[in-house]
């Protein structure tokens, strides 16, 4: 069997991945040679600034006739990727790692033509109701993985013992992620809390989300920390200084967060809206809180439960790293998930 595998998607431009599918990515091509398959990658990350990826991408199709695919970019990209090889001649298996929690959404509401993903031998998807949903669409190929990252360090909890709250936001700092939901929360608060809490903001700034520093300047008590690289684990202990993880996101794409991952590894508990798959991977009060999206009240009364009381978390803390081992990529993908798809 031919076992050479193209990956397709965004892997971080050949710099330190800044978003969820590009570490996803970067992970999976990883972890996909650790089980010794041959991966040639093509990362779509900055195709609209170099043109000449997308001639690398056309080149090793046209030339890798009988060899395995994995698309794992997003859903748009996927889509017109699908539609381009359908047309190739070859035997190519194609597997769709899916990025994000919308696509079987647009497949059931016709914003996409079904057809296109009749090429596909697996989907591999991050949550259970997506799955539901494909196979409501007529889709029998669909296996459930959860998204994954490579865990070699858990850091000590090493919690501050003083009464300050500290919570963190660590993703692309956009409006879509709830950041607006969050200065407006911390607005709220400051009336009475202000002295009690804090909050630092962890990430890539979007550029269309121009109001952000000017908020923040405003927030005595919040702060942006800049860009975190979570390749070093040493970055990990910074991050388990905190005491809750806050991610109010609405963003449509939302699939499985690897910064949920993250929070388990750093014994974070998280204030997220119960949003897309959210509900599926926190356990409500055990290893987090689901709030109502887009709802700053919701917020407001999430943070302020802890403020009053930092001890709720200490028990919490300890369930979420016994939580991420579950996600590591040794138990995720797994040579048995590879046979059995056929990718060795």
């Amino acid at each position: 069997m031919n076992n050479r595998t193209i990956l397709i998607g965004p892997m971080g431009g050949g710099s330190i991945p800044d978003s969820g599918a590009s570490m996803k990515n970067y992970q999976l091509a990883n972890r996909l040679r650790e089980l010794n398959v041959t991966v040639l990658t093509v990362d779509t990350g900055n195709w609209k600034r170099n043109p000449f990826i997308l001639i690398k991408l056309l080149i090793l199709l046209l030339f890798n006739a009988r060899s395995n695919i994995i698309i794992s970019a997003n859903n748009l990209s996927s889509y017109r990727l699908l539609r381009i090889i359908r047309c190739l001649p070859g035997k190519r298996s194609v597997f769709y790692w899916v990025i994000g929690g919308s696509i079987a959404n647009w497949i059931a509401d016709g914003k996409v033509k079904k057809r296109a993903y009749e090429i596909v031998k697996f989907f591999l998807v991050e949550g259970l109701s997506m799955k539901s949903l494909l196979n409501q669409c007529g889709f029998n190929n669909v296996i459930y993985v959860p998204n994954f990252k490579k865990i070699d360090y858990l850091p000590c909890l090493n919690k501050s013992k003083d009464s300050v709250c500290r919570f963190l936001f660590l993703s692309r700092i956009t409006e879509s992620k709830g950041c607006d939901i969050i200065l407006q929360a911390a607005s709220i608060l400051n009336k009475h809390y202000s002295k009690n809490y804090t909050i630092d903001f962890y990430g890539k700034v979007d550029d269309n989300y121009t109001n952000f520093h000017s908020e923040i300047a405003k927030l005595s008590n919040v702060n942006y920390k800049g860009f975190i690289d979570l390749r070093n684990t040493s970055n990990y202990d910074i991050l388990s200084s905190y005491d809750v993880m806050l991610f109010p996101t609405f963003w449509h794409g939302e699939g499985f967060p690897g910064i949920l991952i993250d929070a388990f590894i750093c014994g974070l508990p998280v204030i997220a809206s119960d949003w897309h798959f959210n509900g599926d991977i926190l356990i409500n009060n055990e290893t987090g809180f689901l709030i109502k999206p887009q709802n700053t009240d919701a917020l407001v009364n999430a943070m302020e439960t802890v403020i009053k009381d930092k001890k709720l978390i200490d028990k919490m803390s300890i369930k979420c790293q016994l939580q991420a081992k579950q996600y590591d990529t040794v138990n995720v993908v797994t040579e048995q998930l590879l046979k059995g798809i056929g990718l060795k």
